[in-house]
């Protein structure tokens, strides 16, 4: 693998922190959003503008078609290719792959045992929060087209304007999610109901940081109308946004042994059912040797490290819990230099973080 400059591994930590963790649910971003006032009411109700939603993309027969979809999507940064792959079962199998220059990722569920593959072809069984993260990235597209996948995870979805967004008039609509984290908005076209994107509101120690995730390219696929394109404009993302594109599209073309545990993973499993478990931790320690301080890193690297950490740690720590698998995943596949080294040391500083 390449070596990785200073520029690549600022990409790599933020693709790991953000863009993957926008993409698997509507919560990546920790602020909630403020109360809203009192409905107009010359705006129609939330249950109204989610079924029209539902009927702009096919209707409710035609979704409940969907068995299982698999999708490809691409996004090029900074001249790399970065390529995720999502396969996602209604019977609760899920996978999510990706790859590109800094590393690649591999993980899944069979909708009881969640594992992700190391490199080394080394397996571990992820816990709760990390199969979470791999249910909300493998089931993107069932998650922003079905209202009824979205009302699971929500404690509050309420239509609060009439806006612009994106250049279409829309209906603005407030969500909280159940855990609280991550509240934002969504926005529907008010002319056919069909789902336009959404924005989240972050405060980190530069301020606050509007996300803003676009949904674009339709195409109808089996009755269902899907998006093929997703824009994703930050302060955080390499020249303001990103572009990923849909390059693969299938429904109901995946056997469920396609969800079948590696036997490895089975293997696992059986063990730590019999309490033979190899226990936390196991997926590698990247705070070998003695601690890291900020003026061991080359200069050009210290401003850098300092900042993404300050950055991630506004997420709160069920977000750095997110992170970590993914980061220890890429710091594995780095060869020994001053990236590395760097990697090592914002691994550790979010460690501490209770």
């Amino acid at each position: 693998m390449q070596r990785l400059n200073s520029t690549s591994l600022a990409l790599c930590l933020l693709l790991a922190a953000g863009a993957p963790t926008l993409a698997q649910n509507s919560g990546s971003i920790g602020q909630q959003a403020a109360p809203s006032a009192k409905q107009d009411s010359n705006l129609p109700n939330i249950d109204k503008v989610l079924s029209s939603a539902v009927e702009s993309i096919g209707g409710r027969e035609k979704l409940e078609e969907i068995k299982n979809l698999h999708t490809v999507m691409t996004m090029s940064v900074m001249g790399s290719t970065i390529t995720t792959e999502n396969k996602w079962s209604r019977e609760g199998g899920r996978f999510n792959s990706s790859q590109s220059p800094f590393g690649n990722s591999e993980m899944g569920t069979d909708g009881k045992v969640a594992w992700m593959k190391m490199p080394g072809d080394r397996y571990v069984i992820m816990e709760e929060e990390q199969a979470k993260q791999l249910d909300g990235q493998a089931s993107l597209h069932m998650n922003l087209l079905d209202p009824k996948r979205m009302r699971e995870d929500m404690e509050t979805l309420e239509v609060v304007a009439q806006e612009e967004f994106n250049g279409n008039a829309a209906y603005k609509v407030r969500f909280v999610p159940k855990d609280n984290q991550g509240s934002g908005f969504m926005y529907f076209d008010a002319r056919d109901g069909r789902p336009l994107g959404m924005t989240q509101t972050d405060e980190t120690p530069m301020g606050k940081q509007t996300t803003t995730i676009t949904l674009g390219d339709w195409k109808t696929i089996e009755g269902v109308q899907f998006f093929h394109k997703m824009t994703i404009e930050s302060p955080n993302m390499p020249g303001g946004s990103v572009e990923m594109k849909v390059t693969k599209l299938e429904v109901n073309a995946l056997d469920e042994s396609t969800f079948e545990l590696p036997e490895q993973v089975k293997e696992l499993a059986a063990s730590e059912e019999a309490g033979e478990g190899e226990g936390e931790g196991d997926q590698g320690s990247a705070n070998a040797g003695d601690e890291i301080k900020l003026e061991d890193l080359a200069e050009a690297h210290q401003e850098r490290a300092r900042m993404m950490v300050e950055q991630m740690k506004s997420g709160g720590k069920e977000a750095i819990d997110r992170m970590l698998p993914r980061l220890e995943q890429t710091l594995e596949s780095m060869p020994e230099g001053d990236d590395k080294l760097t990697m090592r040391y914002v691994i550790q500083e979010l460690k501490k973080v209770k």
